[in-house]
């Protein structure tokens, strides 16, 4: 493992490169790259704001969110591509398919789902929350399913609808899941869609969706010790191994499993009960990355799988 002491918000890994985030001291954000050694190889933009998040890395662009701005950088050259609906709000999630990136928006409502060319040059607004529930606070996350294709979303807060789905590209939208528990991350797999909680009812969990049976199921799971209320996932990454590792919200922790059932720490930062959105994971060819807000870290996966042999369980 390796890990770095910067304000490191968000990070993608691609070619392998590692990109990240950065909050500076003058009030910027700043868009760095990294070797896998976590030495800084360039550094490509700095834009004032406070909050932000890689969004896409395909090629030579990057799409990235700074406040309410989402930007896309290409050839060395920066430009503004969206505005979000509002000031207080931010893009925080983007998915590629069929020749199309389809950004989330997260906040205060409305929130919505745009389409953009693969080349950040137009985009459109497809759907907002309230739209699909006039009762949900925001979008949570969208990705695309390759064994279905459907764009998956996930909403909330306080609302009914939590899943939805589209088998059109964001055309048009039908329930998935109604029910009180609620996700961020999307995980879709050949048999099965995986979703990780970040419920405020359950201490912490996953729901796993069948589409052939169309029936949910759901592991509901808490920290050991008990002085930690919740558990919440920020994201959910499957490896090439058969491993999943799971950043958390809160407590803010990288954790790792074989079987959805039983995680093991990679990596404890800290237990505030604030949900923090910074916590990602990343996965590159042989190693993932990972930013928390405060850190920035590289795991090779082979030290990913040792973590369930080192360490006593930290949540089932």
């Amino acid at each position: 493992m390796k890990v770095v002491t910067l304000p490191v918000l968000s990070v993608a890994v691609s070619g392998g490169r590692v990109y990240a985030l950065l909050k500076e001291s003058d009030g910027r954000l700043s868009l760095a790259s990294f070797n896998r050694e976590l030495e800084v190889e360039d550094k490509l933009a700095a834009l004032k704001g406070s909050r932000g998040f890689v969004l896409d890395a395909w090629r030579d662009s990057l799409l990235f969110s700074v406040d309410n701005k989402l930007y896309a950088l290409r050839g060395g050259e920066v430009k503004s591509v969206l505005r979000a609906h509002l000031p207080v709000n931010i893009f925080w999630h983007a998915t590629r398919a069929n020749g199309h990136v389809y950004v989330q928006e997260y906040g205060e409502s409305p929130t919505g789902i745009f389409e953009l060319d693969r080349d950040y040059e137009s985009s459109r607004l497809l759907i907002t929350n309230r739209d699909l529930d006039k009762g949900s606070k925001h979008f949570h996350s969208v990705v695309y399913d390759p064994f279905r294709g459907w764009l998956v979303a996930t909403l909330g807060d306080g609302n009914l609808l939590r899943v939805a789905v589209s088998a059109n590209g964001g055309e048009n939208w039908r329930p998935l899941y109604r029910g009180p528990w609620q996700f961020v991350p999307i995980v879709p797999l050949k048999d099965t869609i995986v979703f990780g909680m970040d419920s405020g009812i359950a201490r912490g969990g996953v729901g796993i969706y069948y589409p052939s049976k169309k029936r949910w199921r759901f592991i509901f799971l808490k920290w050991i010790n008990e002085r930690v209320k919740l558990a919440q996932m920020s994201d959910l990454k499957l490896l090439s191994n058969g491993l999943w590792v799971a950043a958390l919200g809160t407590p803010q922790a990288i954790v790792v499993s074989k079987d959805l059932k039983t995680w093991y720490p990679l990596y404890v930062e800290g237990f505030d009960e604030h949900f923090n959105h910074y916590m990602q994971v990343s996965v590159g060819e042989d190693f993932i990355a990972c930013s928390t807000g405060r850190s920035l870290l590289v795991f090779r996966k082979d030290e990913v799988y040792n973590a369930l042999n080192k360490s006593e369980p930290a949540m089932a």
